[in-house]
């Protein structure tokens, strides 16, 4: 019985898959929030999904406003009083008052105030809906003076990543509860929603809010329908002074939400960074008060997918890259990391887009990295050994070329000479007549054709000897080619007679090309031969000659049993030989195409075969016509 042999199993081929997952596991230990936040903002930027229609229309206190009125922020409450007057008269859905008021300075300051609070009563009589916003300092929650207060008021902050996620001061999210009181955001987004007939949305039902209990608060991130830079060009915007002096279309506020606050440019307090201007700090807190509410109000919230699915999806990503790369060539494992990268990417931001979910792309990519950066070492180190074999295992090969060559060149040199005596002995015992018998005449002749064959062989193998060492050169001469083809066919003449074989040639007049007689003369030989042998007893052999500008043609054609067409690809090869009945009858090297190819394209042409069975083969030769 065969003993059965164990293969052993090659750790080694997965050593850079063990240490990828090492390390995509250590990658798990960081947030790397920095650089997410840097993908994140991007898609918030580029987000497409996001409605553009907003219902919102901002009252701004600024310095323009200052200069018209002849006062300074936050203003009397006469000028409020009569801008309120003009504003209720449009009757808008919903006010916001972001104004942070002082008590009154006198008893006219004192009139005004109560002015103010009873065209406020009326509006809200009147169906309208009106809040304060209030901020929050060092002492607490800012208040508005005691006598506004009934009529409600809400924290309005605007939340700035300075201890969460990136901590780089950007609002990306919202304050949606605040010790069990809900903001003002949520809170006009909830009034706006319940007077068009739609449900109110307690703070815990949006997508992806979340509870810290060390803020006492629920946050939820928001989607910008617009960028609080240019939100001129989404959210009308108009100065306070316009409508204090009633400078606005009729129906323009009718049925909108209104916010009234300041937006100061020399005030940095009414700016904030946001993914828009990380680094500037140049969008307006009214602007992104009315992207807060827009938000709430379509429920454009994000969902963050818990990262397990993302350090999940890097194992995967990890271990099919793994086995990808040691697979493919380098160029296309690279271009295979290259396009994982951008999928990932574009998933992530077509998940954002569509279904508000944030998928932290950050691990994803610098596992792809890692995956690349691991395994490339251990490609090059693996095709650097491979390469270092061949180049041994090519060094090798040609010493043993070249002993082979050397073997065959020295065997062939020295084999002619026995040949030539062996030859020239026999023809002498011929011409002598130095034989007892007719058998004897016989035995001295078949040796003569034998060593004639021998001596072919020899040739034949010496040529390959010079082909594969490069020593063969043309001897180029300016010469009539058909006279080659004249001069072959009557050498063999006696050769077709013998085998009752026709040559007929049909000769086109041609001008003189440059070729080397000596191996023209052997290519014709061996093709017009092999035509007389394998066309076989009474069949016809033709050779054509003709030209045109470019080439000059030769054509031998033979009408015998023909080649089949599993070898017709075949028979320009080294040593191989057609099998049929005729090729165990006639003696040959199987070298005699292969010469005959290389030959032809030595001079810059071409040939090319045809054959069908039992019609006959036909051999097309091209030469530069030059």
């Amino acid at each position: 019985m065969k003993e059965k042999t164990k293969k052993s199993f090659d750790f080694s081929r997965y050593y850079p898959l063990f240490f990828t997952v090492v390390f995509v596991f250590i990658l798990f230990q960081y947030s790397f929030s920095s650089l997410e936040a840097i993908f994140y903002d991007l898609r918030v930027k580029y987000d497409i999904g996001v409605s553009q229609n907003t219902e919102i229309i901002l009252i701004v206190m600024d310095e323009e406003s200052d200069e018209f009125l002849g006062e300074s922020y936050p203003y009397s409450f006469a000028t409020h009083y009569h801008l309120f007057e003009n504003l209720a008269k449009d009757k808008p859905k919903v006010i916001n008052y972001f104004v942070g008021f002082k008590g009154p300075t006198g008893p006219l300051d004192q009139d005004n105030l109560s002015r103010f609070k009873g065209s406020i009563s009326s509006y809200i009589s009147g169906g309208g809906i009106f809040r304060f916003g209030t901020a929050m300092d060092s002492w607490g929650q800012r208040l508005p003076p005691e006598s506004l207060r009934t009529f409600g008021y809400s924290l309005s902050i605007i939340n700035e990543d300075k201890n969460v996620f990136s901590k780089d001061s950007v609002s990306r999210r919202a304050i949606l509860n605040y010790s069990g009181e809900d903001s003002l955001h949520l809170w006009t987004a909830n009034e706006y929603r319940q007077s068009k007939g739609l449900k109110s949305l307690p703070a815990n039902s949006h997508k992806g809010s979340y509870y810290l209990r060390e803020a006492d608060a629920t946050f939820a991130l928001v989607r910008f329908f617009t960028s609080p830079l240019e939100a001129s060009k989404k959210i009308k915007r108009i100065p306070f002074h316009s409508v204090r002096v009633g400078n606005f279309p009729e129906g323009y506020f009718k049925d909108k939400i209104v916010l009234i606050g300041p937006s100061y440019i020399s005030n940095s307090e009414d700016y904030v960074a946001t993914p828009y201007d990380k680094e500037t700090t140049r969008s307006s807190k009214m602007a992104l008060h009315a992207v807060i509410i827009n938000a709430l109000i379509n429920q454009d919230t994000v969902y963050q997918i818990p990262k397990r699915v993302t350090h999940a999806l890097c194992l995967i990503i990890a271990i099919f890259l793994s086995i990808m790369i040691s697979w493919l060539k380098p160029t296309y494992g690279l271009l295979l990391t290259v396009g994982v990268m951008l999928f990932s990417l574009l998933v992530a931001y077509l998940l954002f887009i569509t279904f508000g979910l944030w998928l932290y792309i950050t691990h994803i990519v610098l596992t792809v990295f890692v995956v690349y950066y691991i395994w490339v070492p251990f490609r090059a180190i693996g095709e650097y050994q491979r390469r270092y074999a061949i180049q041994e295992e090519t060094k090798l090969l040609k010493k043993v070329e070249n002993l082979k060559q050397n073997f065959i060149s020295l065997m062939s040199h020295d084999l002619k000479t026995p040949v030539a005596k062996i030859a020239g002995l026999t023809d002498n015992m011929l011409n002598q007549r130095q034989f007892a018998s007719p058998e004897g005449e016989k035995n001295l002749k078949a040796i003569v054709d034998s060593t004639k064959e021998l001596n072919k062989f020899i040739t034949s193998i010496l040529d390959l000897t010079k082909i594969e060492s490069r020593n063969l050169t043309l001897n180029m001469i300016n010469k009539d080619i058909n006279n080659t083809v004249e001069s072959v066919i009557n050498n063999l003449r006696f050769e077709a007679t013998n085998s009752t074989v026709i040559v007929e040639q049909e000769l086109g007049p041609l001008y003189p090309i440059q070729f080397d007689p000596n191996l023209m003369n052997r290519v014709l030989s061996n093709l017009i031969e092999n035509a007389i042998k394998y066309s076989g007893e009474g069949s016809k052999v033709f050779v054509r000659t003709w030209d045109d500008d470019k080439w000059v043609y030769i054509e031998i054609e033979d009408n015998g049993v023909g080649i089949p067409p599993g070898d017709i690809e075949n028979i320009f090869e080294k040593f191989y030989r057609v099998k049929n009945d005729a090729s165990h009858s006639i003696k040959g090297t199987g070298l005699g195409l292969y010469l005959v190819k290389y030959f032809v394209e030595l001079h810059g042409g071409s040939i090319s075969v045809s054959s069908e069975m039992g019609q006959g083969t036909k051999f097309q030769i091209k030469l530069k016509n030059e």
